[in-house]
């Protein structure tokens, strides 16, 4: 009997959306909101597009990472914004517990339910960048995130690499790029709580492709494959 096996998909940057309650931070920001710095454009889109048979559990946040960042942790500099950095200490919690632990303390819940029953999870969180980036242009198309010291996170994206490019060969696909796959975030978190048990990888999509729906379909085919590559394996 094949050990049990379960994928998940997140979207940490899903939207910039600003709660009503904290509109009048963002009065000088609404141009800022609408950029990459506000949210992760097209990534929303492709996390639909990603939703197969195969994924048994998804979680996406719409809310501004401006006015707090879900994918950084609780010591990070970054966690607020310049934008919401100076709320008071009360306000802070309250934006911590309405948004931030409302969404990692649901999502933690379903892994360690899973966990429990010595599931081994996949974990994809999905993420675009932008095409340029104080004046350096981007040209990868897509990134590949994972952790060079975990075997089975290097097989999955390799053979997922493989897809994309049988599907779409001229498309430019790199490991671990526009960033490293080890530092602080969502998925960094669950690799420090279960070494056997978690697979976490993080997708990068050029945003110059955010609405293109053609390689949407082409990326969600090629990850369809590779999952079910993955389901069927021994890694």
């Amino acid at each position: 009997m094949k050990p049990s096996k379960k994928i998940i998909l997140s979207c940490e940057h899903g939207g910039n959306v600003v709660p009503e309650e904290y509109e009048y931070l963002f009065k000088s920001a609404q141009k800022t909101l609408k950029t990459h710095r506000g949210y992760d454009i097209g990534a929303a889109d492709l996390y639909e597009s990603f939703k197969n048979n195969e994924v048994s559990y998804c979680q996406v946040a719409t809310t501004s990472r401006l006015l707090v960042d879900i994918n950084r942790s609780l010591y990070r500099r970054t966690l607020f914004s310049e934008f919401s950095k100076n709320l008071g200490p009360i306000e802070k919690e309250q934006v911590l517990k309405e948004y931030y632990h409302a969404y990692r303390d649901k999502f933690e819940a379903e892994l360690r339910r899973l966990w429990l029953l010595r599931t081994t999870v996949l974990h994809v969180s999905v993420h675009s960048f932008t095409p340029e980036l104080n004046g350096d242009i981007r040209h990868t198309d897509c990134g590949i995130l994972y952790h060079p010291g975990r075997s089975n996170e290097k097989t999955f994206a390799k053979q997922w690499k493989h897809e994309i490019n049988k599907l779409m060969p001229d498309f430019r696909v790199r490991f671990n790029y526009p960033y490293r796959g080890k530092p602080d975030g969502h998925v960094r978190y669950y690799r420090d709580r279960e070494e056997d048990l978690y697979l976490g990888i993080e997708f990068e999509l050029n945003q110059k492709h955010a609405y293109d729906s053609e390689v949407r379909k082409k990326l969600a085919e090629s990850f369809k494959a590779a999952c079910e590559t993955w389901l069927l394996s021994s890694f």
